[in-house]
This record gives C-alpha cells, sequence and structure tokens, in this order.
C-alpha cells in the first residue's frame, strides 16, 4: 500500500511528517509494521512477541497489528507497571487492544522473550519474534523505500545537504543511509541524534540494522550524537519541555520530549554549533502519543 508522503515547508526548513503517517496512529513504527507484517504473514505466523517501555510506540502498531489480524499479542515491558495501567496514549491503546502484558528489568527482557516464544509454541501458536523499534531488515527496507518517496516527492534537484532525526535502535538511520544511497544521493549527511544511546553503542545498532540488508558501507557517513539525551531515555528538564512549547507555538509543530522534542533541539544545536546551511530536511518520526500520555 502507497501513502503519499506529506512534506511541510517551516520557513527554510523541510519537515518529513511520518507524525501524520496515516496508519496505526502513525509515526515511524507504523511505517516500519506494514513491511513487519508482509513478513509476518509469509512466514505464516499467528502471535507476536515484542518488547518496549509503558509508552512505547513500537508495541502500540503491534497491539494494533494484532488485533486487526486476529493474532495473539505479548508485549514484554520494562517501566513501571501501575503507571502503565493509570496512563493514556500509547499505553491506553496497548490495553484497549487485547494485548497481554509481562513487566521485567530491562536486563529480563531477552530471557523472557525467549521464555514467551517457547510457551506460545508449546500453547499451538506459531509465534514471530520482534526486536524492539522494529530492529530488522523489514524495518531497515522501510526506510529504505521510504527515502524513494523522498526523492520522489522533493524531486530529483532538491536534495537535502542535511537530514536530522531521532535515532534508537537505529534501524530508520540506517534505512535512510541505505536509501538516499540507492536514489544517488549518498552525499547527503544524515544525524542520528539519540534518545537513549551512548554513540558508541548507538553507532554499532545503526551498522547491525545496515547489515541487515548489505555487509559493506562506510561507517563514516554514520553521524550520532549524544548530547542531546536530558538524562536518558523518557527523562528530559524544564529546558527541553520548554523547547517543545516554544516549537509548537511558533510553528504548530507537535513535538514529544522522548524522541522528536530531542532530534530536533539537537538539530537547532548543530545548526548553530556548525554554521550548517543549504537544504536542510528534518524527519518528524512521530511522538504525538507520547504527548498525549
Amino acid at each position: 500500500m502507497n501513502f503519499k508522503m506529506r512534506l511541510d515547508r517551516i520557513r527554510n526548513l523541510t519537515i518529513c511528517r511520518d507524525d501524520l503517517f496515516p496508519n496505526f496512529y502513525g509515526g515511524n513504527k507504523a511505517r516500519k509494521i506494514i513491511f513487519i507484517e508482509k513478513e509476518i504473514i509469509t512466514n505464516n505466523n499467528n502471535a507476536i512477541v515484542t518488547t518496549g517501555g509503558i509508552q512505547s510506540n513500537h508495541c502500540r502498531v503491534a497491539a494494533l497489528l494484532c488485533a486487526k489480524n486476529g493474532w495473539k499479542c505479548k508485549l514484554i515491558l520494562h517501566g513501571d507497571e501501575k503507571q502503565f495501567y493509570n496512563q493514556k496514549g500509547n499505553a491506553l491503546i496497548m490495553r484497549l487492544c487485547g494485548a497481554e502484558f509481562q513487566f521485567v528489568r530491562p536486563e529480563e527482557i531477552g530471557p523472557t522473550m525467549d521464555k514467551t516464544m517457547e510457551e506460545l509454541k508449546n500453547k499451538g501458536y506459531s509465534p514471530y519474534y520482534l526486536y524492539g523499534g522494529g530492529h530488522n531488515k523489514a524495518g531497515v527496507q522501510a526506510y529504505i523505500e521510504a527515502t524513494k518517496e523522498l526523492y520522489t516527492d522533493l524531486g530529483s534537484n532538491n536534495q537535502p545537504d542535511h537530514i536530522f532525526l531521532a535515532s534508537g535502535t537505529g534501524s530508520t538511520q540506517a534505512g535512510i543511509l541505505l536509501g538516499l544511497e540507492e536514489i544517488g544521493w549518498g552525499s547527503t549527511k544524515v544525524y542520528g541524534i539519540s534518545v537513549a544511546r551512548k554513540r558508541e553503542r548507538g553507532i554499532t545498532s545503526v551498522i547491525e540494522s545496515i547489515h541487515f540488508i548489505k555487509k559493506e558501507f562506510d561507517v563514516a557517513k554514520i553521524l550520532f550524537y549524544d548530547d542531546f539525551l536530558f538524562g536518558g531515555y523518557g527523562n528530559y528538564n524544564d529546558v527541553l519541555k520548554d523547547f517543545t512549547y516554544d516549537v509548537a507555538k511558533n510553528t504548530g509543530i507537535i513535538l514529544d520530549t522522548t524522541y522528536t522534542g530531542k532530534s530536533f533541539y539537537g538539530m537547532m544545536e548543530l545548526i548553530k554549533k556548525d554554521k550548517l546551511n543549504g537544504n536542510i530536511l528534518f524527519w518528524h518520526t512521530g511522538g504525538l502519543l507520547n504527548v498525549l500520555a
């Protein structure tokens, strides 16, 4: 299914509005899950086991996908269980979709997912193991195709000089980098602004994601910044909160403090620090439901 990409222009900045992607309530996870769905159907799976935080956009789209197809959905969540049942946003959608939850410490995620896979198999299910964030080949391929859409919608004469995005598990950034190579825009710089990971681990994750598709890539092209974490995943301070309010008031663009707020803030800081100019694009990867939590 093809969708026309929504591009907004605010002053000298182009914004790719994946927050308005029409399926599964938007965001980069919605783009990825459409490609992941094809793989699940091809494999004849009828259950998903995946993981994320209590306001995970990824877990929200996994729960919606399972509800749509009548599949079992097992979500291994990290975070406060009481908060999860009191919050709205993504947490509410997961609950409405009938997903089943298990709350664990971060270090318990892998073993718990493995155990859950075995339990489902013993009950006669054919479960699909889905890494958090849609971190697999299908997730990367989704953003290779999205970059081709960008090329079509911008036009061949409007190559961005710089692209900024929130980077978590690395698969979105990897897909964009590979897509740019395919369309002949390999000179465009892609800046991944980390929402959780330190630089070394973040770059390793992007490389791992690239290797789902191809084994050779110029790793010098992987730009990953951990300067704007604001205390780590899900954390923020008044500076970031006030910044997201100012952006909303002055542009009508809604950012959240977990993902896109950090990346937009990082972009503005790097533009000033490095005196960047030319065509700049911000890839808005979603997060509205995080604001509504």
